[in-house]
């Protein structure tokens, strides 16, 4: 594949609690490089979540998700290709998580790093066994679900499976993840607060869910 997701961002006040908790509970490991007085980062072998003090002003919850591609200046061009007015930015390079910021058609934000380059290539490295509870998708409720996921299928060439699900939300992978694109609407939220957009939630695969509620 040309790009994977490689990485999923979530804020918390508790970040090192938090990762003891998804160690713990899906058996995930602490990275072998990682800043522990600035994040936590724990993987199921090929993604990596990466838990962040929340900063001040900011939301805690899941914050973005990382794309790692074969070619970074091909998927930028790609990008620009779409939309014009899309855009990615440079990151500062003491940030080993991406080497730009982008976003897609709704503004939801995305890290973009490219495989085997420099120190980006080590936080979350594969390792040679997955663990048994791993990353299943990451959702992202969005407007405009369709244009979404013509642009993660054109610019990074990750796999529609529609067709395949009886509802109006669209889902793409790289063959390993899954990305689900929720499709928001106001009237969904009759009589009930409207839910945000953005990240909504992550999944894992387990071999038992009444183990993992035990």
């Amino acid at each position: 594949m040309f790009a994977k997701l490689n990485h999923i961002a979530i804020a918390s006040d508790y970040y090192a609690i938090n990762a003891r908790f998804y160690e713990a509970l899906f058996g995930l490991r602490t990275a072998k490089n990682y800043r522990p007085a600035r994040a936590t980062v724990v993987s199921d072998g090929r993604v990596g979540l990466n838990i962040i003090p929340r900063r001040e002003g900011r939301c805690s919850g899941l914050d973005h998700f990382g794309l790692e591609v074969e070619d970074i200046d091909l998927a930028v061009s790609r990008m620009a290709k779409f939309d014009p007015t899309l855009a990615a930015i440079k990151r500062p390079p003491v940030r080993p998580f991406a080497a730009y910021s982008a976003h897609d058609p709704d503004c939801n934000v995305f890290d973009l790093s490219q495989s085997n380059i420099g120190f980006q290539k080590d936080v979350y490295a594969e390792s040679l066994e997955r663990t048994t509870r791993h990353f299943s998708h990451v959702a992202v409720r969005t407007r405009h679900a369709e244009k979404c996921a013509e642009f993660y299928a054109e610019v990074f060439e990750l796999q529609l499976l529609n067709k395949k699900f009886d509802d109006d939300n669209y889902y793409l992978t790289d063959g390993n993840m899954v990305l689900s694109l929720m499709q928001w609407r106001m009237e969904d939220f009759a009589d009930m607060d409207p839910q945000r957009t953005g990240p909504d939630h992550i999944g894992f695969r387990v071999e038992s869910v009444a183990q993992v509620m035990a």
